[in-house]
């Protein structure tokens, strides 16, 4: 066969494999199409098991298809199958030379779902190398920096976000994490912002409701602000600014500073206090047991003059750690709000200062009755009469755990030990109602009848 017959015959033979091969080749591109068609609805009616399946089988014949890879680790997000999202990635990039940056957005969206913040930055971070317009990007940026309360940077991803395309949901975050950093004028302005562009927003209207709150305070505010700036660790100021935090139902900050708080001054009770009731607010009233306070304080219930009075204390316990008349004082304080934990806490700190301390033992009596307690309770208050027996109000405590314990010899003997020194009302009452038990008729009119005296002398 000549030279040119066999060229021929070649063509010949590339012609027929051709005419062959076309139609498979129009069957495998109908087919893909039909496939990626069911696969996108599939997506649609978030049927990500089956829209899974369809991506792999598209994917068999066609590794080189990004959407397709794309739509595959869509499907095992639905799925919160972590694991072959993660593969996925790793196949698709090793099958695309240059993948999109949807491949690096989702897999910052897998750092995030791994706790892995700073892969799931780096992660975005190229993305928006690429494309630094990215308002999806740029928000799940922010919302990172936020949960991590890394508030500078939260502030730089609103803004840079901000700057590609304003909108309500950029400037009322705006001007929460501006409130964080106690830039008060540039939130206000963020809300106003955010106000215009969607006034109706449930967001933004949440965001002006605490911004409201927080504009009747906001002169002391920042006055403590300006205090704080030259004394950032002092524990009297963060309390009150707590406090005010607390006053205008931004229990968020009121909780920051509380902690604050107490990180520096771990000998005060007070932001012990106001950490309880923020976190009572946020819904995290679980975490009051660490902190032993009883979860049922409420800030309306705390008087003017007993915060002043804590803030005293604490202030003269950061000078004087060894008074143990202060710890007893405070001591006092908790038991008068209803916190014997707290109040045993100061009790027996008073009592290892002062062994003798007649009143650290009352307190401590006090609180452990309120604790369930009741036999260390009756022994520490025998303690206290032990140690002053001109101590009326803890003769009249003593009297009232031994009548609950049925030893009513004993309580008529304490009440009289504390009318005594000081007739009550009550150690009157509750020592007439002893003799009644023991049908001391004679005397339990003697007690009634005393007590109308004092009731009437105290009527003039």
């Amino acid at each position: 066969m000549t030279f040119s017959k066999q060229l021929r015959f070649l063509s010949l033979v590339a012609c027929a494999a051709g005419a062959i091969a076309l139609p498979a080749c129009n069957r495998a591109t109908k087919e893909q199409k039909a496939l990626r068609a069911e696969l996108r609805q599939a997506l649609q009616e978030h049927s990500y098991a089956k829209a899974a399946d369809l991506a792999r089988r598209v994917l068999k014949l066609k590794p080189q298809d990004e959407g397709t890879w794309d739509r595959l680790v869509q499907a095992q997000f639905g799925l919160r199958d972590l694991a072959g999202a993660k593969q996925s990635l790793e196949e698709w990039r090793r099958a695309i030379k240059k993948p999109s940056p949807n491949l690096e957005e989702y897999a910052g969206d897998l750092a995030v779902v791994q706790h892995e913040p700073t892969a799931a930055l780096q992660a975005w971070t190229k993305v928006l190398g690429i494309d630094p317009k990215n308002i999806r990007v740029l928000e799940k940026v922010a919302r990172l920096e936020h949960a991590q309360r890394h508030w500078p940077e939260e502030n730089d991803a609103w803004t840079a976000s901000i700057k590609v395309q304003d909108g309500a949901t950029a400037r009322i975050n705006r001007a929460l994490c501006r409130r964080r950093l106690h830039r008060w004028q540039e939130a206000f302005e963020d809300l106003q912002r955010a106000r215009e562009l969607a006034p109706d927003d449930p967001e933004v209207q949440r965001g002006g409701k605490l911004f409201e709150q927080t504009g009747k305070f906001l002169a002391e505010i920042r006055e403590l602000d300006a205090a704080l700036a030259v004394s950032p660790d002092d524990p009297g100021l963060l309390g009150d600014r707590a406090l005010m935090f607390l006053r205008c139902e931004d229990y968020e900050l009121a909780l920051e500073d509380a902690e604050a708080a107490a990180k520096a001054g771990p000998w005060a009770m007070r932001p012990k206090l106001f950490q309880a009731i923020a976190l009572i607010d946020l819904a995290r009233s679980d975490e009051c047991e660490r902190l032993e306070v009883d979860k049922r304080i409420l800030l309306e219930t705390l008087t003017q003059e007993f915060i002043e009075t804590m803030g005293r204390l604490d202030s003269e316990i950061s000078a004087e750690r060894n008074n143990a008349e202060l710890y007893a004082a405070r001591a006092w304080q908790l038991n008068e709000i209803g916190q014997p934990a707290l109040a045993l806490q100061d009790a027996e700190k008073a009592t290892q200062l002062d062994t003798k301390s007649a009143s650290a033992c009352a307190e401590a009596s006090y609180a452990l009755n309120k604790l369930g307690r009741a036999k260390e309770a009756l022994e520490q208050i025998k303690r206290a009469t032990e140690l002053d027996a001109n101590f009326p109000t803890a003769w009249e405590y003593r009297g009232e755990l031994e009548m609950e314990r049925g030893e009513t010899l004993s309580a008529i003997d304490s009440f009289s030990h504390a009318l005594e020194t000081n007739q009550t009302v009550m150690a009157l009452q509750k020592r007439e109602q002893c003799y009644r038990r023991l049908g001391l008729l004679v005397k339990a009119d003697q007690d009634h009848r005393a007590v109308e005296q004092l009731n009437a002398r105290a009527a003039k």
